[in-house]
């Protein structure tokens, strides 16, 4: 019989537990440990919600990313869909195989590459670990599509229950959230409706998988700019669609790294894999200066796409959060 297996250790509290009005921004810190006897692989899936409604900063899309951010944070809470739950269900393998669901994040494909976001489709990227090689029967392969598919119906018709029985966005106050004004149970309600009717069938999910070489990875909380303080809605964050750029350049550029964007627009889920079994904290400074590195370069756009310009922008805000905060994870 063999002895694969994966295992899923905290190393911090769950987002909604950290005190966001005492982050600085600049930082990148372990939240959990995933270990595996043999090297982990992670599987992508991606469900479509809707699509950017246009580049341009405005109401528009302030309400439209307000109602997804607001579905992440009820995807990711007991107080909401609880997607691992739903997933712990669906499967009837339990809370440990559903903890393997390391991200589910906000994401827009083809954002890298695309000369205008307008139309782009907008929803959900799901990480989820498995092994490069497991054994027949064994719970450590790739989480079957359907089983990801009903647990993610499930956990929507939870939030819009919940929603509609006039229950609040799971932690939206600023001691919770960085970007606590971008919330909104009514818009949320509208994507709902509209994401239930794009669930795909198991077939034509947009998956993908990508191999580590690591049989160790950290899901760190990669701050890059200070969440916004109490009534401060002047204060700066991520634009909207530059942060996603930022996320995905990250994720092209940088080596072992696998980024999810947070929607509060603060920073990442920055997946770090460790093929190099370095100790924890000589990986994660170098992955933070492999980070600061993409943003350097990116922060040396000048040309005249809109997106790329915002993502410009945040790219030289954050590494200035990194310069006060983190001087040490600049690239020399």
């Amino acid at each position: 019989m063999s002895t694969s297996s994966i295992q899923v250790e905290m190393l911090a509290k769950h987002s909604s537990g950290k005190d966001h009005i005492a982050m600085t921004g600049g930082t990148l810190a372990a939240d959990k440990r995933i270990t595996g006897t043999v090297p982990l692989r992670l599987q992508h899936d991606f469900f479509p919600v809707t699509a950017v409604v246009t580049a341009e900063p405005g109401p528009e899309r302030d309400r439209l990313f307000a109602g997804i951010h607001s579905i992440e944070h009820a995807l990711a809470s007991p107080d909401g869909g609880d997607l691992r739950a739903r997933l712990a269900e669906a499967s009837g393998a339990g809370p440990e195989y559903a903890a393997r669901l390391i991200d589910m994040s906000p994401y827009i494909p083809g954002l890298l590459y695309a000369a205008d976001a307008a139309g782009l489709p907008l929803g959900f990227r799901s990480t989820f670990v498995t092994l490069e090689v497991a054994a027949p029967g064994e719970q450590a392969g790739p989480v079957a599509t359907d089983t990801l598919l009903s647990a993610y119906r499930a956990a929507l018709e939870v939030i819009r229950q919940r929603f509609q029985a006039g229950e609040p966005v799971p932690f939206s106050t600023p001691e919770a959230c960085g970007q606590y004004n971008l919330h909104s149970a009514e818009a949320a309600l509208e994507l709902i409706e509209v994401a239930l009717q794009a669930v795909p069938g198991p077939g034509s999910v947009a998956e993908s998988f990508a191999a580590t070489g690591a049989t160790e990875l950290y899901v760190c909380d990669l701050r890059l700019v200070k969440p916004r303080l109490p009534g401060a809605f002047d204060q700066q964050v991520l634009d909207l669609l530059g942060g996603h750029l930022i996320s995905q350049q990250i994720e092209e550029e940088a080596a072992n790294l696998t980024a999810g964007n947070f929607g509060c627009s603060t920073g990442e889920y920055l997946m770090v894999a460790n093929p190099q079994r370095l100790d924890q904290d000589t990986l994660l400074q170098r992955a933070h200066r492999e980070v600061a590195g993409t943003l350097a370069e990116s922060g040396s756009y000048t040309g005249a796409d809109a997106v790329r310009r915002a993502g410009a922008v945040d790219a030289r805000f954050s590494l200035e959060h990194i310069e006060r905060y983190s001087p040490m994870s600049l690239p020399s």
